[in-house]
């Protein structure tokens, strides 16, 4: 999406409704969410009408192209699976012009709401649908068919390694561990290559039954067993729980065999391609959209990512103490920060909370434990490699080296180290109120 003003957006929006549907807008909402969208009411000759204009995240935190994701959305409709009804494709602001539904949007809790846990699994019908179209078709629509097992095993892997290369600005040693790993483990027995969700399930529902499922902006071609990994992916952060009984749907479903094996290779790519797209953002967009929040997705991600590894590798990992807050003389001004903050108004659309007091808090925890979060890790970095560093910028530095250098021989002192890392840097979010950051990874059988 190009930087513009939210008036001229309106302007753009107000013209599409006039060209494409002969139609005058009656009102426009923006929708607090860190992916910029419209809900439009407009009428036309054939009555009233609601859209939702869906644009792209903006620069620096784009995934895909949009117009793949709109290319992708009329591709499943013409294979009559259930999606929001498709307008058209708008220029100005670029973005995907298709129904507003009234519909509930699943965020979350089948876990506990048994209703819900029924309507996922009726999405794993829907996506052994999928998985069935035939892949010309998405050649068809702009999407890249992968040919060798290599390909079609690292297809969303090179997607997400691109990212990070490109915003690559230091070391990075847990990921570059992950990203020899993954690059050593490649399963090369598979050759099925299907059209991937790869962000299931998000869908709208009527409170008894799927109505459309959504947000494809991740689609791609690939292995099957992705789109399995990519649902333990969102149960860290939008509860589904019951894991287990929706991979035997799936596999009902679509009459495959699950290759556990290789969905545990997906899963840890899916979980470790949060940190490698969402990393960068974090270092070099202010204001960020949702700062605190995509933290909580990189931090948790990561954590479920080595708990993945150590479950194959067949590591214990220890438990990791909390860390007791320590006052400073920051303490008292970043404690009123918080008091001030929690006045604030709450917010509205898919935002867990104002984005000025999930900053606030973070700060004041980095400021009580974060010293101590840096003692430790250098503490751990310099009897693993045999030195002490003079500062977590060097012991990261020197970690990345020993990581490229020796990793593949100190596999499990590096998973245990990058773990106690990783949970103590989850205590820097306390009290946001996002599932992942205290929930673990859901067992898959």
């Amino acid at each position: 999406m190009t930087d513009t003003s939210e008036d001229t957006i309106r302007a753009g929006i107000a013209r599409w409704v006039e060209k494409r549907l002969s139609g005058t807008v009656r009102d426009i909402v923006r929708l607090e969410r860190w992916r910029p969208s419209w809900n439009v009411a407009a009428e036309t000759p054939v009555g009233e009408i609601k859209l939702h204009f869906r644009s792209d995240r903006g620069t620096g935190l784009e995934t895909r192209p949009l117009r793949a994701e709109y290319e992708v959305l009329r591709l499943l409709d013409e294979e009559g699976v259930p999606v929001p009804k498709i307008y058209g494709w708008c220029e100005d602001p670029e973005a995907i012009v298709m129904a507003a539904l009234d519909d509930h949007p699943f965020h979350g809790g089948a876990d506990i709401d048994p209703a819900l846990h029924a309507m996922i699994e009726a999405y794993m019908a829907i996506l052994a649908r999928i998985h069935c179209i035939d892949t010309a078709k998405a050649a068809a629509a702009g999407l890249a068919i992968p040919k060798t097992a290599e390909d079609i095993a690292l297809a969303y892997f090179r997607l997400a390694d691109a990212a990070y290369l490109k915003g690559k600005a230091g070391p990075e040693p847990m990921i570059e561990f992950f990203r020899s790993w993954i690059t050593r483990n490649v399963p090369m027995h598979r050759t099925r290559a299907v059209l991937l969700v790869a962000d299931a399930p998000q869908f709208f529902h009527d409170g008894t039954a799927i109505t459309a499922i959504y947000d494809l902006e991740m689609a791609h071609v690939g292995d099957p067993m992705m789109d399995l990994a990519s649902i333990r992916v969102r149960d860290i952060n939008e509860p589904i729980g019951g894991i287990a009984t929706l991979i035997e749907a799936y596999r009902i479903a679509s009459g495959e065999p699950i290759d556990w094996s290789v969905l545990q290779f997906h899963t840890i790519v899916s979980f470790m391609a949060v940190p490698m797209m969402t990393g960068a953002t974090l270092r070099g967009m202010h204001p960020h959209p949702a700062f605190v929040e995509y933290l909580s997705w990189d931090l948790g991600a990561s954590r479920a990512a080595i708990e993945t590894l150590a479950e194959v590798q067949g590591i214990a990992l220890d438990p990791v103490a909390s860390l007791t807050p320590q006052l400073t003389r920051h303490g008292e001004a970043l404690a009123d920060l918080v008091a001030v903050a929690e006045k604030q108004r709450p917010p509205d659309g898919l935002l867990r909370e104002d984005r000025v007091l999930s900053l606030a808090r973070y700060a004041k925890r980095a400021d009580e434990i974060g010293p101590a979060i840096d003692r430790l890790e250098i503490a751990e970095i310099a009897s693993l490699i045999g030195h002490t560093p003079g500062s977590i910028e060097e012991a990261h530095a020197a970690l990345e080296a020993f990581v490229l250098a020796q990793g593949e021989r100190h596999e499990a002192a590096l998973i245990r180290l990058f773990h106690a890392s990783t949970m103590r840097r989850l205590q820097l979010l306390e009290g946001y109120p996002g599932p992942i950051v205290t929930r673990g990874l859901g067992k898959a059988r």
